[in-house]
């Protein structure tokens, strides 16, 4: 007792430790611990099944939009009714449109049995439609099909009898859209993307195209940057200058996109257009520049830390060869902290990809494939953008559609790149002791 008062102690009877956890604690510290222990495994499985769910609703919804015929296929009918009933009128008119841009246009004879030569059809808008089945068609015909009509567009048929006393009298449908189908091959192949005009073109190379030259051009500034910056940090600022500068420089990291997304196309691009009339008011360049001080703080800190993990050591070792301290950085220092460096580019990488304001405000709306940043163009977060925000949204359409398209196309590049990313750092990584 008195060797146990001296030490400070507690008796040595039934006191054991297991990996931290004191199993001579309470009943009610264990129940708690327990507690502890399950809610954190169902925080983790619903973070699991919510991230599962994501990717599911989009995995489902894209291979949809290449699998789904848009608008409506059932049939468009229109009775002579009222004032349209009238004698030669005809009394019934029905149309089905199906994918392969056809429209078959059926019809019962006319009212009150006056005498007619035969039938005449007329859609609006014509838009090339070819009506070479359609037109001075004999009195016992009741059908024709109407070919090259333009998938996504809206049309009105009419008929009408000719040759008899009523040839005013046309009964006409109501508006109906010609359905279309998006091929996958298309998607992938095509070099045009126009969602709005007639006829769609669904090809995601313009986007991917504005997509990566943005984000690499942002790369080609923050990549440099950032990393002098973290060199600098790392090996040449002093403790009091580091607990300054850092948080200074991850300011920036607090900033909201849009005002980024603002400065870009208020500050930036006046800027460019005094050094070239060819720079447009929206443009790539711009939004990249902007972009690449966003990503900056993201570069620098990573790096960084990956600089200030390799062990003193290796430094002090490179100084008693003689080496300068420009050489302990450049040949020492950051060849064994790469794997970090490479990392934090590639998440910066993918930080740019996944940028939506900036290049909502700054980078414009251009569907056109360009390799020039001096132009608009249009990337695959503005185009889902864009589109949320507009009247087009509208679900059960291709255009509403395709936002799943492009939200896993872009789900597929981030994560690539963070497996590429992981890659990179379990090949290269040096382990230090």
């Amino acid at each position: 007792m008195l060797f146990d008062k001296i030490l400070g102690g507690k008796p040595a009877v039934g006191q054991a430790t297991a990996a931290g956890y004191d199993i001579t604690a309470t009943g009610s510290k264990r129940r708690f611990e327990k507690i502890v222990r399950v809610a954190l495994f169902l925080l983790a499985t619903v973070s699991l099944l919510t991230t599962v769910g994501i990717v599911s609703v989009l995995l489902f919804e894209g291979v949809r939009f290449f699998t789904a015929d848009f608008y409506e296929t059932k049939p468009v009918a229109r009775t002579a009714t009222g004032e349209t009933a009238a004698p030669g009128t005809i009394a019934q008119v029905s149309v089905r449109a199906t994918t392969d841009s056809l429209i078959y246009v059926s019809w019962s004879p006319p009212a009150g049995g006056a005498p007619f030569t035969g039938y005449d059809v007329a859609i609006r808008p014509r838009l090339g439609a070819d009506l070479t089945d359609c037109q001075n068609l004999a009195p016992e015909r009741t059908s024709c099909v109407i070919a090259n009509a333009a998938p996504g567009r809206s049309y009105k048929v009419g008929i009408a009898t000719v040759g008899g006393p009523f040839d005013d009298a046309v009964l006409e449908t109501d508006s109906f859209a010609v359905p279309e189908s998006v091929k996958w091959h298309r998607y992938f192949t095509d070099t045009k993307w126009r969602t709005l005009l007639v006829p769609r073109s669904y090809g995601i190379w313009p986007l991917l195209v504005g997509t990566m030259m943005i984000a690499a051009l942002a790369m080609f500034i923050a990549a440099p940057l950032g990393l002098l910056s973290a060199i600098y940090l790392s090996e040449y600022a002093p403790p009091r200058m580091r607990a300054i500068v850092k948080p200074v420089l991850e300011v920036l990291a607090g900033i909201p996109t849009v005002v980024y997304g603002f400065f870009a196309l208020f500050f930036i691009t006046p800027a460019l257009r005094l050094f070239s009339d060819d720079v447009g008011i929206f443009n790539a360049l711009a939004a990249a520049i902007v972009m690449g001080v966003m990503i900056l703080p993201m570069v620098s800190s990573l790096s960084e830390d990956a600089l200030r993990a390799v062990p003193s050591s290796l430094r002090e070792g490179a100084y008693a060869l003689g080496a300068t301290r420009v050489e302990v950085a450049a040949k020492v220092v950051v060849p064994a902290a790469l794997s970090g460096i490479v990392g934090a580019f590639i998440l910066a990488m993918s930080r740019a990809v996944g940028e939506t304001m900036i290049v909502f405000i700054a980078a414009g709306q251009n569907d056109r494939l360009t390799f020039n940043p001096l132009e608009p163009v249009n990337t695959m977060t503005g185009f889902m953008a864009a589109t949320n925000f507009s009247d087009n949204a509208i679900p059960g359409t291709a255009q509403f559609q395709a936002l799943f398209a492009v939200g896993i196309t872009l789900f597929i590049i981030t994560l690539l790149m963070n497996l590429v990313s992981q890659a990179v750092v379990a090949r290269f990584r040096e382990v230090y002791e």
